[in-house]
């Protein structure tokens, strides 16, 4: 998903259970006669006298492992083919690409009726949003091609997410620069990801537009240069209230009535009317960059024909199209995840979000079967499912396959995987990195899933027209999150939610990775 650098929090060992068997998670362990037998070979134990390891590499090591290396048949025939390949593409299993075939016992009705292409952008979470809406609305209106404007979300957010940095940086004023927290604020203010909530508070805030209504441009399509601009501009203007904050509380210091609080509160009062001012500047940058968008109380005015041909207008604004229009209640959604790491509960990351005063990032931890049993559940009542994973992770897109044997690493470099999926979390191996929508599940006799069907936003030039294959054991391996109305999550879990017992993770956690 268009991720944002995390530095992930190292935690203990999991309350949570991992049930996966998969080559990726079956990491062998260490036992006390391993420990024995290391400590005798290096004479640390009474063992025998062998030369001690050292911590730097030696030119005798070089040799040995060269030789090593050399005597391998299998190792220099690897090295023949590899020198000159792309790595994944070299270790790509064809048993796996003949078993995983796209073909399901559960599927939608219908499937958007064109793959929609995010380019090169981090704006997955978007599309995957506006994927699940069309789709309803392609159905209600007869729509033969439609999408909605990704554009149009993007503007806002970008908007959105220049305020709510600089609302940090102002809350935060006190603090040393070289704070933590700040840091890692300051890696990317500015950035494409984003969260399923923080999609929800663009459409509640600002509401929804047909493409041909605010369409792509070059920079929509291709946000690094922008995003950039952006970054360094808001990097300035953190330094610049900083400075006026610092500024304005020398000047209250002496008064006496005020507690420091209301002095804090007054000095940053005063910085906003900078703020002001830098974000009229980020506007102008956005709109010169993307094109002025309708505003969310402006009338546009839609044209459009049906899959019969016949002719349509609507009048409306943004924020009444989403309401009238959309058909997908979004703000009724729940996002449940599966950290291994933690126990579960209600979740939120500190200082995660895009919209001041918006809908904070919240999620419910739960078993992986709970988001698998969820998804299905959806699928079966004909409604595409928004999820997150690591798409990086044991996975092509000129195959179309995200399985955890596409790739033989064994054959290739005699060694394997051997990390948890609660491991690659801790040690910043894996987070969310990219949102994609669920259309088909293929289910055993005895109703377990075996394989999934996923609709992606690369265009239909990539993977299989478009679409994933996702083993089920990907699934437990590396999806992270299913959004799902509240509907149709158990009420054990809606309860959670409800109770609004948050714990609180820090901002560089990878619950806090934007999709």
């Amino acid at each position: 998903m268009g991720s944002a650098s995390s530095v992930p929090l190292a935690a203990a060992p999991s309350a949570m259970n991992e049930k996966c068997s998969s080559p990726e998670s079956s990491r062998r362990r260490t036992t006390t006669t391993d420990a024995q037998q290391l400590l005798a070979q290096h004479s640390l134990g009474g063992g025998s006298k062998s030369k001690p390891a050292t911590a730097m590499m030696s030119i005798d090591g070089l040799r040995s492992w060269e030789k090593a290396f050399e005597s391998n048949p299998k190792h220099k025939l690897a090295a023949t083919f590899m020198h000159k390949s792309d790595i994944n593409t070299a270790m790509v299993q064809r048993k796996a690409v003949v078993s995983d075939q796209q073909v399901f016992n559960v599927a939608l009705s219908s499937e958007n009726s064109t793959v929609a292409n995010q380019k090169s952008s981090g704006r997955c979470w978007c599309f995957a949003l506006c994927n699940v809406i069309r789709l309803a609305m392609q159905r209600k209106y007869n729509l033969e091609e439609f999408e909605l404007s990704q554009s149009y979300l993007f503007f806002y957010d970008s908007l959105s997410k220049a305020n709510w940095f600089l609302e940090q940086m102002l809350d935060l004023a006190e603090e040393d620069l070289n704070d933590r927290t700040i840091q890692y604020l300051m890696e990317a203010p500015e950035n494409d990801g984003g969260q399923w909530d923080m999609a929800v508070n663009l459409v509640q805030h600002f509401g929804l537009v047909p493409q041909t209504v605010y369409p792509e441009s070059f920079n929509s399509s291709s946000t690094g240069k922008l995003d950039a601009l952006l970054t360094t501009k808001l990097r300035e203007y953190a330094l610049e209230l900083r400075e006026l904050h610092a500024n304005a509380m020398d000047c209250l210091g002496n008064i006496s009535t005020k507690s420091h609080g209301e002095k804090k509160a007054l000095a940053a009062q005063s910085a906003r009317k900078r703020k002001e001012g830098q974000m009229e500047e980020i506007y102008r940058i956005l709109a010169i960059t993307l094109g002025t968008p309708p505003k969310p109380d402006e009338e546009f005015t839609w044209e459009y024909y049906d899959n019969k041909k016949k002719y349509h207008s609507v009048t409306s604004t943004p924020k009444a199209f989403a309401k009238d229009y959309a058909l997908v209640d979004v703000s009724k959604a729940i996002s449940l995840i599966h950290d291994p790491r933690n126990k579960p509960g209600l979740y939120t990351v500190d200082r995660l979000g895009n919209v001041v005063g918006g809908r904070p990032v919240l999620y419910v931890n739960t078993e992986i079967e709970n988001l698998k049993n969820v998804a299905i559940k959806l699928l079966k009542n004909d409604t595409p499912v928004w999820f997150g994973c690591d798409v990086g992770k044991s996975s092509s897109s000129q195959v179309g396959i995200m399985d955890t044997n596409l790739f033989d690493l064994e054959e290739a470099f005699s060694t394997s995987l051997g990390m948890t999926k609660a491991q690659r979390l801790s040690t910043g191996d894996s987070a969310m990195t990219h949102a994609m929508v669920l259309t088909a599940v293929h289910l055993d006799a005895s109703g377990k899933p075996v394989r999934w069907r996923v609709e992606n936003s690369w265009s239909k030039e990539s993977c299989t027209k478009g679409y994933m294959l996702m083993t089920d054991d990907w699934f437990s391996e590396h999806v992270f999150q299913v959004v799902a109305d509240r509907s149709m999550v158990p009420k054990e879990l809606v309860k959670i939610f409800e109770d609004d017992n948050r714990t609180v993770l820090p901002p560089w956690d990878p619950m806090g990775a934007l999709a």
